[in-house]
Parts: C-alpha cells; sequence; structure tokens
C-alpha cells in the first residue's frame, strides 16, 4: 500500500508539472501596429462631393511590419486614428476608403488574380473600408498561417473632405496563435471576390435605383467556407455569397449599416459605418469547380445620379480539403 500512495504522489507531482508547460505553449498574442502617420490633403468642404475631396490615392506600401512569423493570424481589427490616438471619422474630414493587405512568399499566391494587377503584390488576406469591420475567428479552430519568409504589403486610399489637411495613421489591431494554438489551427485560404476583379482599385459604377452586380468564382479547390465579410459603400445595400451549382444556396450575407457615433456628417447624412461578418465551422462546404456568385446591391435614390466609385467586394475564408 505505501507504494501504491507513493506512486499515485508521483503520478500527481508529473501530472501538475507537466499541465502547466503544455499550457504555456498555446499562447493568444494581440498586438497593435499603427502605419503611417499619412497626411491627407485638403478638400473643397464638401462630405457628400468625393471627386472635391483631397486624397492619397492607391498607395501602394511595401515590406510593411507584421505583428508575427511562424503564426496563425486569427483576428484583425482595423481603425484609422489621429496622431494622438482618436479616431479619425469622416464626421470630421477623413475617410478610410480602403486598405488592402497582402502576404507575399513563393508559397502563396492570389486565388483569384495570380501574378496579375493586385495579384502582383502577393496574396490579398485582409482589406477595410471606412466601415472598419473586424473579423475575429478565436473561436474557431482556424486561421491564416503567417510564415516566416513572406512579407507583407498594403494598398492605401485615404480622402479627406474637410478644408484643411489631416494626419492620420491606420491602426491594426491583430490576434495571432503562437505555440499549441499556432499548430493546432487548420489553415485557411482567402478568396477575394470583386465587382471589379483584378483592377487595383475596384471601383465601379453604380446606377440610380436597385441594382445587382454579380461576379461568378468558379472554385479551383475544394474545402470548407469558415468565414466571410463583404464591403460596400455609401447607399450599397449589401453583399450576398450564393453557390449557383447548387440552386443559389445563401452562404453569406453581408449587410451594411449606417450612422452613429462618427458617421454623421453636418449635411445631416448618415454615412456606412458597419457590414455584417459570417462565420461557421463550417458555414458550408465547397466542392472543386462549383460556381460561388457574389451578389453586390445597391439602392441610390432618385435624383442623385450615379456613383462611379463604389465598389462590391467580398473576402471569403476557405480551408482547404
Amino acid at each position: 500500500m505505501p507504494g501504491i500512495r507513493r506512486f499515485a504522489l508521483l503520478l500527481c507531482m508529473l501530472v501538475a508539472a507537466f499541465v502547466p508547460a503544455a499550457a504555456a505553449n498555446a499562447t493568444i498574442t494581440t498586438k497593435t501596429i499603427e502605419y503611417g502617420p499619412y497626411t491627407i490633403p485638403a478638400g473643397a468642404g464638401d462630405p457628400h462631393n468625393h471627386d472635391a475631396m483631397g486624397e492619397i490615392d492607391n498607395q501602394i506600401v511595401t515590406n510593411i511590419a507584421k505583428p508575427c512569423t511562424g503564426c496563425t493570424l486569427i483576428g484583425v481589427t482595423p481603425d484609422l486614428v489621429y496622431t494622438d490616438g482618436t479616431r479619425a471619422t469622416i464626421s470630421t474630414g477623413p475617410m478610410l476608403h480602403h486598405a488592402m493587405f497582402t502576404a507575399q512568399s513563393s508559397g502563396k499566391s492570389d486565388v483569384t488574380c495570380a501574378g496579375k494587377g493586385p495579384g502582383l503584390l502577393g496574396e490579398r488576406f485582409f482589406a477595410s473600408g471606412d466601415e472598419r469591420t473586424a473579423v475575429d475567428l478565436q473561436s474557431l479552430p482556424y486561421g491564416y498561417k503567417i510564415n516566416s519568409s513572406e512579407t507583407w504589403n498594403m494598398v492605401i486610399h485615404l480622402m479627406n473632405w474637410e478644408t484643411i489637411s489631416k494626419t492620420v495613421k491606420i491602426k491594426m489591431t491583430y490576434k495571432y496563435g503562437t505555440g499549441s494554438d499556432h499548430t493546432g489551427r487548420a489553415p485557411l485560404r482567402p478568396v477575394w471576390l470583386d465587382q471589379a476583379q483584378c483592377s487595383l482599385d475596384s471601383l465601379i459604377t453604380v446606377p440610380e435605383g436597385l441594382s445587382d452586380f454579380h461576379y461568378d468564382w468558379k472554385a479551383t479547390f475544394s474545402g470548407k467556407l469558415i468565414a466571410a465579410a463583404g464591403h460596400v459603400h455609401d447607399h450599397g445595400v449589401n453583399d450576398e455569397l450564393t453557390n449557383e451549382s447548387t440552386g443559389g444556396t445563401l452562404l453569406c450575407n453581408s449587410v451594411a449599416g449606417y450612422g452613429g457615433p462618427g458617421y454623421e456628417t453636418f449635411d445631416g447624412r448618415k454615412h456606412i459605418s458597419s457590414m455584417s461578418v459570417c462565420t461557421g465551422n463550417p458555414i458550408a462546404t465547397i466542392s472543386k469547380n462549383q460556381t460561388l456568385r457574389l451578389h453586390t446591391i445597391y439602392n441610390v435614390p432618385a435624383g442623385h445620379g450615379a456613383i462611379d466609385n463604389a465598389m462590391g467586394i467580398m473576402i471569403a475564408y476557405i480551408n482547404p480539403s
């Protein structure tokens, strides 16, 4: 009996010593990186007239800082701030028209524009407009793998309607896993769906009234759809992703929200302030050669005139099989 008790005690000590070490090997870290500063020229004072805004138009910034290497990205929260750290929103002049992030390495290529247009900058894995949609996959066993050898690039388009220049930074808060939280997560491949696919500015012209634009992607690989989020401009209603090969099955409906603090201008207009995000484990299973369709819906009021700088984008994150 004493021998059994000693063995049991020794076993308990070994377990107690092992569990903290294993737990310590699984780490989730949050890190904020600010890119910039960037000074946006003065505009003409009209938040409704994009043609008269000051702008930094699709500036390519190469080899930007990454939050980590040999890790797994599981969350991104974008923002635009002044140099004192306060939020820079369209109510005070600046607008984050878009910021696009790409990863460039020998092991990565853009799914829908490999080797041409924005695909020359690498794999497009995240983007944000002025709505600043956050994506958080911490609760799901997936993530975007960041290789030790890859470099990141960024394309920014910043605008300012105020009659004085504004200096801002792009503030990105990253959440990533290391240790077993990195190795235990299945990889995600981002698929960029765009109504103006393979153009650097992604701009489309939207007429007055209700409209529905389509972009089809014939899946080049099979896998599980884990997350998706859309991007539209003012007067955009939503982005929908459907599987046309299964009778138009709805996979994601990313809906635009308007107004709220920072998103209302002096002229009484409420500007786009959010896009809903779809997540699931999985949302759906995609088979190679199936056709996924991006629907972009706008509803422009009569008398407004056509919008020539609209967008219709969705990034889908798929775990390849």
